[in-house]
């Protein structure tokens, strides 16, 4: 469902009722990240999935500053107020944690906690990392360079359906909207001076083998927020949600339930 924020239309959807729960993708995915999310999360609460602007189904400028972590922040802002959702929970993964932060700083009235998966409190891909995805999305096809995200993202234990999944994923995006976010929305990404002001209850989730966000990168940030609950998910990668949901699952549930 496309719905205006400002002169945007940002596509998301919704399903489930109780408290709102607003699950945040990373870079290159789309709301069909958290297919293996929905269905546990929608048994108890209202769980609403969005496209970040220049993603999936929603709008994608291409005026400089489109694409700045505290713009995508405004834009899920706007679409709770849309929805007459005074509060909810927030949960990012890799980029899209960078987003819960940001909201979770800026707009502390508007969340009942931060779940913060696969990330970190500013962007410190390896440069390795980041100098392959660069050099392989200005030179290569996406479908291309969706191999290149795959084998870095998956554990060692991912499967070749999954891993399918994503590929075709990253591979339907546009190639400018998606160099644009790279390049300019994540480049100047630092939150670890205010973090520690993040005032929410918080969980901090970690895979054992990520390569794109490391799991150190992860601790640091739980460190920093006070009261932050640490979990790691065993044999995973960049995408511990998919890798292993159950897990995953278990572990958001049982702490949104202690809340």
């Amino acid at each position: 469902m496309l719905l205006t924020v400002g002169k945007n239309e940002i596509n998301f959807e919704e399903t489930g009722e109780g408290l709102p729960l607003l699950l945040i993708h990373g870079l290159g995915m789309s709301h069909k990240l958290w297919r293996r999310q929905v269905p546990a999360f929608s048994r108890f609460y209202r769980t609403i999935t969005v496209d970040l602007r220049g993603f999936g189904e929603s709008s994608k400028p291409s005026v400089p500053g489109s694409y700045a972590v505290s713009v995508l922040a405004e834009d899920l802002v706007g679409l709770l107020e849309a929805l007459s959702i005074p509060r909810a929970h927030i949960l990012g993964t890799s980029m899209g944690g960078f987003v819960a932060q940001t909201i979770a700083l800026d707009y502390p009235e508007l969340c009942l906690s931060t779940i913060l998966c696969h990330t970190s409190s500013r962007m410190n891909i390896p440069p390795d990392i980041l100098k392959e995805r660069l050099d392989m999305l200005a030179s290569s096809s996406l479908e291309e360079y969706a191999k290149l995200v795959v084998d870095q993202a998956f554990g060692p234990n991912a499967d070749v359906s999954l891993k399918s999944w994503i590929s075709e994923m990253v591979s339907s995006n546009d190639k400018n909207a998606y160099s644009q976010v790279l390049s300019e929305g994540l480049s100047d990404f630092d939150l670890s001076s205010r973090v520690s002001k993040i005032s929410v209850p918080t969980l901090v989730v970690v895979g054992e083998h990520d390569r794109v966000i490391p799991p150190d990168q992860g601790r640091d940030l739980a460190s920093k927020i006070r009261n932050a609950k640490l979990e790691e998910i065993p044999g995973v990668g960049h995408l511990g949600y998919s890798e292993e949901p159950d897990i995953f699952n278990q572990i958001v549930l049982k702490f949104l339930s202690a809340l």
